[in-house]
């Protein structure tokens, strides 16, 4: 289902005066299914249809995925210079920086897994991914081997022989692969997100033990340790909850011997210095949406902390090229204090020239959801309905609330007398992010 028709689908649900969660449509995305989702919440007295995954027998790493007794030890050393490295997910945002950094700071081939019909295919995807953002050069063209495959297949989609030939080969692998959407359930994401993490876990123990990097997030957590895992409790989304499973499934795998990491990267955004950013990312068609309705709502204090891709993908390929590191999680996010969404969407926006009207979120969003051309408009569904109690500040259970307390102590360990810090989220930052939005024709400069 398109996420237009998902829109469309959501407001006949209202229509009928009942709330229908949007991931349901998606679980069953037929007339007939949208039908009984609409019966079973009238005789539910229009309570909300949900459907309960128990993500705790979710979270059970295959017992058959362990270390072989004929496996031969991990030689630590080694892996901090390794010549064979799997990288999924190399052609997202951060992966494409992920794979940028790997291919700058090491001298190892990088196989990278990419769905595709061919691997000339595969090539030029990556090559144009790289070019994209100003990344690609031409020296990385021998070391850049596709890997044809599919995360959401056992095996990764690749036969047996070729299963076992690639673990023979690799030494290192970092796990960025995910489905990453917010309106899916659970159900659905479970395939890419959950089952494609197992059968990378089962790759890095098959022939011979490897390390495993696994990139994971840290929305809608509480207040934790790095070393605690993220309590199912929270969560916002099908998302989230498929992140919680993969990392204990990784958890598990560590118990059973496997070098591991975790990364949790906060909320991914440009580039630090040339403001090269991902224009599909929700923060950025938040700003644009706003700024074509000439409008921002009162998010209150509402917060998330900004982080910078370059600091993400560096800080991750040096951690995990530290030995004393291993079996660590990382929260990657800066020690500044976090952006209010009021300071981004309404102070910060008018001071670059943009006359923004502060309005009730009710009112912002009933008027966005009468135009139709908005770039917000297709992600009506994320944007809750409120009844508008005049100037009442949207409050913490909406969509993009993720105020909580991070601990980031093992990063700030382990990146200790180098150069990389995370950069603070002001001014002179956000100046470079908009002058790519304007070079790029993303925004109208001002």
């Amino acid at each position: 289902m398109e996420t237009g028709s998902a829109v469309a689908t959501q407001s006949r649900s209202e229509s009928f005066a009942i709330e229908l969660p949007l991931h349901y449509l998606f679980q069953s995305p037929t007339i007939a299914g949208i039908a009984q989702a609409i019966e079973q919440a009238r005789q539910a007295d229009n309570q909300s249809v949900t459907t309960f995954i128990d993500l705790k027998n979710e979270a059970v790493l295959d017992p058959l995925i362990q270390t072989s007794q004929s496996s031969p030890p991990v030689q630590v050393d080694r892996l901090a210079n390794p010549q064979a490295i799997f990288l999924t997910g190399a052609t997202g945002f951060l992966g494409t920086y992920l794979l940028s950094e790997l291919l700058a700071q090491t001298t190892a081939d990088i196989y990278c897994l990419t769905r595709s019909s061919d691997v000339d295919n595969a090539q030029k995807r990556l090559q144009s991914q790289l070019e994209s953002y100003s990344l690609w050069q031409e020296t990385y063209r021998h070391r850049l081997l596709p890997v044809i495959g599919d995360l959401s297949k056992p095996l990764l989609g690749l036969s047996e022989p070729q299963f076992s030939e690639l673990s023979e080969k690799l030494e290192v692998i970092y796990h960025n692969g995910a489905w990453v959407n917010h309106i899916y359930p659970y159900t659905v994401l479970k395939a890419t997100n959950v089952l494609g993490t197992q059968e990378v876990l089962r790759l890095a123990f098959q022939t011979k033990t490897k390390q495993v990097h696994f990139v994971s997030t840290f929305f809608s957590i509480p207040a934790i340790e790095e070393s605690d895992s993220l309590d199912k409790s929270q969560f916002v989304d099908g998302y989230v909850e498929t992140k919680w499973v993969a990392e204990q499934l990784v958890k598990q795998a560590g118990e059973r011997g496997l070098p591991v990491c975790i990364y949790r990267p906060s909320r991914v955004t440009g580039h630090s210095q040339t403001g090269i950013s991902n224009l599909a990312d929700i923060i950025n068609l938040l700003i644009k949406g706003c700024i074509q309705l000439g409008k921002a709502p009162v998010f209150g204090e509402i917060e998330e902390y900004l982080t910078p891709v370059d600091y993400v993908s560096r800080a991750i390929v040096y951690l995990s090229q530290q030995p004393k590191q291993l079996g660590k999680s990382f929260d990657l996010i800066h020690s500044h204090a976090p952006t209010r969404w009021h300071d981004l969407l309404f102070d910060k926006l008018r001071a670059l020239g943009y006359p923004l009207e502060q309005t009730s979120y009710a009112t912002w969003r009933t008027e966005l959801s009468h135009q139709t051309t908005n770039a917000l408009y297709p992600l009506l569904s994320l944007f809750p309905q409120r009844e508008d109690s005049g100037e009442q500040p949207a409050t913490e259970e909406h969509a993009f609330d993720y105020r909580k307390t991070i601990s980031f102590q093992n990063t700030l360990e382990g990146l200790a007398d180098t150069d990389i810090v995370c950069p603070r989220f002001d001014k002179e930052l956000l100046s470079t992010y908009f002058s790519y939005f304007w070079n790029c024709g993303f925004l109208e400069a001002r």
